[in-house]
């Protein structure tokens, strides 16, 4: 009986298609001890969210002994450093390593993992960092812009309800015009919810004015048709300037509408803007079936799997199989979620590598595909589909 063929992925380039900028300066100013629980999804939501107490922080470096992604990062990155595979061996050689050349530690990373390029979400942090600066600090990997709505909103809703909308639609024009924007953001369901209405501009207006009146105060009566409203102008502007939307789908950290984050909550406006390519930032994750039900019946709605890579470490392969299963491998990104250590995108990198190269073994092993198939749709999802979709060069 004749080997199966083995699916090979250690050689594909990776482009991450969803991480969060820092400042050098930044990174450098944070205390090297407790880098690796910064990096769960408990970490991180404590620097992010304005609803966790930041007293409880000593409890979440407590339960970091405890979370796979930790236990598996501090094995990899002992290796990679050459040091003892402990807390206090890996926390020093990152430290000294980092500090005594930070860009070239964190090149170092990605080329590990054969990083070439990197989709930055300039909403988070603020105020922006200009990708030009972050390429910088990443050693000069290349760096793109995803613009995002919120900020502009900020920005012009002191003015009249019609002066937010043509400062939103001019902002969208603005980004169109920088060669390193790629595509448009949007994170209602932090705001008001993924259940997107379809109000008249009269309906709009009226919320505009209440929310005015409400002193800003984000409710779903005042704030959602606003939203709603302008959303559906972004993906307007997107169709318009040829940028694919991006939309937070699924769980993030507490400040979200956990109630109205669902992907089948997205689906009615999703079906209403069936020709514009829309990226589901998250795989809708925990509620990853239901996104990849959406992106195998919808013809320009796309997964990204970030959250769910590294956060999910338990169910990536699991989840991997449904999506790739599921949706045409075409419309499956890669992503890291990444917020601020740059250790987050070389464990994210290399879990899915191996992930996806896993579950298409077994895809190959169960007679479904090639070999050479499961390696064509394998190096698409790490990185060709995002340039394809974003427009990148080869």
């Amino acid at each position: 009986m004749s080997a199966v063929p083995r699916v090979d992925l250690r050689d594909a380039e990776v482009i991450d298609a969803h991480v969060h900028p820092y400042r050098l300066d930044d990174l450098l100013a944070k205390d090297a001890h407790g880098f690796d629980a910064r990096m769960t999804f408990m970490g991180e939501s404590l620097s992010s969210s304005s609803r966790l107490d930041p007293a409880l922080w000593p409890r979440v470096e407590e339960l970091a002994d405890s979370t796979l992604l930790v236990l598996a990062l501090r094995h990899w990155l002992a290796k990679h450093l050459g040091c003892a595979p402990t807390r206090e061996a890996v926390t020093a050689a990152r430290d000294a390593a980092l500090r005594a050349d930070p860009a070239g530690y964190t090149r170092g990373l990605l080329d590990a993992e054969r990083i070439v390029g990197i989709l930055a979400d300039d909403g988070y942090p603020q105020p922006s960092v200009a990708p030009e600066h972050f390429q910088e600090a990443l050693g000069g990997v290349p760096v793109y812009r995803v613009a995002r709505l919120e900020p502009w909103i900020v920005a012009h809703r002191e003015a009249t309800f019609d002066e937010l909308v043509s400062g939103v639609e001019q902002r969208a024009s603005d980004a169109a015009a920088d060669a390193r924007c790629v595509a448009y953001k949007s994170i209602v369901a932090y705001r008001t919810g993924l259940d997107v209405g379809n109000p008249t501009p009269s309906e709009a207006t009226a919320g505009f004015a209440a929310w005015r009146e409400a002193g800003w105060d984000e409710t779903r009566e005042h704030a959602k048709p606003v939203r709603d409203f302008l959303l559906r102008r972004l993906l307007a502007a997107g169709k318009r300037h040829d940028r694919p939307v991006h939309i937070h789908c699924g769980a993030g950290d507490p400040d979200i509408d956990l109630a109205h984050a669902r992907p089948q909550d997205l689906f009615p406006l999703l079906v209403d803007h069936q020709s514009q390519p829309v990226v589901l930032i998250h795989a809708g994750y925990p509620w990853i079936p239901e996104a990849a039900y959406i992106a195998s019946v919808l013809p320009n709605v796309y997964v990204e799997i970030s959250e769910l890579v590294p956060w999910g470490w338990g169910m990536v392969d699991h989840a991997l199989e449904t999506i790739v299963g599921t949706v045409p491998c075409d419309k499956v990104l890669y992503g890291s979620d990444e917020a601020g250590e740059p250790e987050a995108f070389w464990v994210s990198a290399r879990l899915a590598r191996r992930a996806l190269q896993g579950v298409l073994q077994r895809f190959v092993e169960r007679d479904y595909v090639a070999a050479d198939e499961a390696v064509g749709l394998g190096r698409k999802i790490l990185a060709g589909n995002a340039r394809t979709l974003h427009g990148l060069p080869t």
